[in-house]
């Protein structure tokens, strides 16, 4: 297993050792760049240097183009002036050049901020040699992966922690996958794939599945980024996401922000698409700014 620590001012890594199957589509190309939602997360324990620290969410791409190497993507970036990109899972799957529209796009991204990345079902899914090509184009990209790891990002001499989860594919609830009946994953369970949370930092998890986001709040995740639920596939007014992924009917995480015991969720309502057809739930680029609460 290995850490890396990023110094967001400097632009250093350093590298620190410590001890079913979705069906083939092509993914979509798009005229029109994704929406836009912006959040405001405040806690008391951010460090001062962080407060307006804003982070881009890209989630669920699927395979979809944006515009010729991804333009109409970058240009909603760029708007949102951001210090970081994390992508939380999904961003790649089996359908005909996902793999490399995802590596141009992250080579992109790299040559003017730092990017993260944690896993998805769906990168889990991958032949042996798909997966060998997006190691190896996230690595030849810069991109830092996170697979039950850590790094800190630094910045004017102050830290926050950012973790990702690799969660195992019994876990997701998927019917026609590898789905274990009775299978939860647990605040143990997080403690077991990522160790014990220092309460010394602000703690930023980045976790695909936003089902067992009671298990990374008890855990001491401050903020858990997610994707996965597609924003419910249909969206209803007043209702919100109709079915997730595991053909749950209305399932209570579907996109959007949620707060509950003093720690925040934010999950993507995703950039592209893998079943059905989404209706009234436009694809989204997610744009956070933390602050430091009073």
């Amino acid at each position: 297993m290995e850490r890396w620590r990023h110094d967001a001012k400097n632009g250093k890594i350093e590298n620190r050792k410590i001890g079913s199957r979705p069906r083939k589509r092509g993914g979509r190309a798009v005229r029109k760049g994704p929406q836009v939602s912006h959040y405001r997360v405040a806690a008391s324990n951010l460090p001062p240097a962080f407060c307006g620290f804003r982070i881009v969410q890209l989630s669920d791409l699927h395979g979809t183009l944006y515009g010729r190497h991804h333009q109409l993507l970058l240009g909603k970036i760029d708007e949102e002036k951001p210090d970081c990109i994390v992508m939380t899972g999904d961003m790649a799957d089996h359908s005909r050049n996902a793999i490399s529209r995802l590596v141009d796009l992250c080579i992109r991204l790299k040559k003017r901020w730092p990017v993260y990345y944690a896993m998805g079902n769906h990168e889990q899914c991958l032949k042996k040699w798909e997966a060998v090509q997006l190691y190896d184009g996230l690595k030849k990209a810069g991109v830092t992966v996170l697979e039950n790891t850590w790094c800190d990002i630094s910045r004017q001499g102050q830290t926050v922690r950012l973790y990702g989860l690799n969660m195992p594919l019994v876990y997701y609830k998927d019917p026609l996958g590898e789905y274990r009946k009775g299978a939860h994953f647990s605040t143990e369970d997080t403690r077991k794939f990522l160790g014990s949370m220092d309460p010394a930092f602000y703690n930023i998890l980045l976790a695909h599945n936003p089902l067992y986001f009671p298990s990374y709040r008890d855990w001491g995740a401050d903020l858990t980024l997610s994707g996965h639920i597609h924003g419910g596939i249909i969206r209803i007014p007043g209702l919100g996401g109709v079915l997730s992924p595991d053909v749950t009917l209305f399932p209570k995480y579907y996109g959007g922000h949620f707060a509950e015991k003093g720690k925040h969720l934010i999950v993507s309502r995703g950039l592209g698409n893998h079943f059905l057809f989404r209706v009234c739930n436009p694809p989204e680029l997610v744009a956070i700014t933390l602050e430091k609460k009073r």
